[in-house]
């Protein structure tokens, strides 16, 4: 065969190889812009199951739902009316405290929640639904903002962000280290299409939780504490781990059913928070009655945070009564009195434990001994403090290591002791 005829039969096979490309690009293309159209339009009945309006934003979009509750609606033992007064009431506590909205309005606070793919750090742990609310003069405004897809992500944020106005005063549980670092870290994907992140606040109650709770509790979980301490129970509702999986199965088959209980989830852990703070706040201001557990430990926050008057009025409260934290109480107020300068009334409260409860492993004991010799010269006194802490040693319970390094402090100690005693009367 010819060059020639080489030629046309190649260029003959190179054509129709094109057009059968071509006809199966055009077969393709239908078939995606088919499937797109099927995809927007599953997502548009889910949207109107949900209750959600869908807002664009370029190419994207996003579901948001929004609803205006009462005031007079009840969250556990609180209604979201009570919000208002506990604010007020912040006003008038000068203390530097973490829950403290003194400065602020009820409708600065931002209630804060989000759902995720994961509970992980790294950047392929997507948020996919927002929720917060806040007090309006019209009720309580709570938004929801669900991510219909992962190429949705800047409409997701342009959403939110347009919407909620200041992040000054975000109330969240774990939202300091779980929550908002995930914001921030997504956010780096479309901070060049939609708003800065403006400054933010943090009233984090998780960890006003572990400090008055968390012995009494198994885990320190937000729908523990609905149970075991505001007693809301909450109705059937989806486990958190269940979350992702529901999610990427609604990114397959957009049905609303598949996250339905999802975003009630997220609605109800907005709306705990708001009465969770109530709550809190009305504990730590002393409105409502604290066990002595919760009087101990914010007596013990607020020494922390340098209120000590209020501190000392909790725990002479828990000395004068009859509970496991009575003896507790009075060496915590013994070392506020000797950082004070109270010498006599902390040496009085270290023996008042010494007798009552016997100092296990003599601590209290040198602790009434370093009194008697620096505060009061009675060299004799202590030695018989730091003597009867060395026999506590003996019987305490901790390693042989320990119990060695420990009471070579305190006999050198008791030389020391000895040995002014003998210059004093030398």
């Amino acid at each position: 065969m010819s060059l020639t005829k080489k030629l046309q039969l190649y260029r003959k096979q190179l054509h129709e190889q094109n057009a059968r490309t071509a006809q199966k690009s055009d077969h393709d293309s239908g078939c995606s812009e088919n499937r797109e159209q099927v995809q927007n339009k599953e997502i548009q009945r889910a949207a109107a199951a949900l209750g959600a309006s869908i807002r664009h934003f370029d190419d994207q979009f996003v579901l948001v739902h929004t609803e205006f509750l009462p005031l007079s609606m009840k969250i556990g033992p609180y209604t979201l009316n009570d919000l208002k007064p506990i604010v007020d009431m912040w006003q008038s506590d000068f203390s530097d405290h973490p829950l403290s909205a003194r400065g602020l309005h009820a409708d600065d606070l931002l209630f804060f929640d989000t759902e995720t793919t994961g509970l992980g750090s790294g950047t392929g742990q997507m948020i996919f639904l927002i929720g917060w609310a806040r007090v309006t003069c019209n009720g309580l405004e709570l938004k929801q903002y669900f991510l219909p897809g992962p190429g949705h992500e800047a409409a997701f944020y342009d959403a939110f962000l347009n919407d909620c106005g200041s992040l000054k005063n975000l109330v969240t549980f774990n939202g300091k280290a779980f929550d908002w670092p995930r914001v921030k870290t997504r956010h780096q994907f479309v901070r060049d299409q939609v708003p800065k992140l403006p400054a933010f606040g943090h009233f984090d109650l998780l960890h006003a939780s572990r400090r008055l709770w968390k012995k009494r509790l198994e885990s320190v979980r937000l729908q523990t504490i609905e149970t075991e301490i505001l007693s809301m129970k909450r109705p059937v509702d989806v486990p958190g781990k269940m979350a992702p999986f529901l999610y990427f199965q609604f990114l397959k088959h957009p049905d609303a059913q598949l996250v339905k209980g999802i975003i009630e989830h997220n609605r109800k852990d907005v709306l705990t928070l708001i009465s969770l703070y109530i709550h809190l706040s009305n504990k730590i201001l002393g409105k409502i009655e604290c066990d002595p557990e919760e009087h101990y430990e914010i007596a013990r926050w607020s020494d922390q945070l340098g209120n000590h008057a209020k501190a000392r009025q909790l725990w002479e409260t828990l000395i004068n009564g009859k509970s496991l934290y009575q003896s507790p109480a009075k060496v915590r107020l013994a070392e506020l009195c000797k950082r004070e300068g109270n010498y006599v009334y902390s040496l009085n409260l270290f023996r008042s434990v010494i007798r009552e409860c016997g100092d296990q492993d003599g601590s209290l004991c040198i602790e009434a001994a370093k009194l008697l010799e620096h505060r009061f010269k009675d060299y004799e006194k202590a030695i018989h403090y730091t003597q009867k802490a060395i026999d506590r040693l003996h019987k305490s319970q901790g390693s042989d290591e320990t119990i060695a390094k420990t009471e070579a402090m305190y006999a050198k100690r008791l030389n020391r002791l000895d040995q002014k005693q003998f210059e004093k009367f030398s």
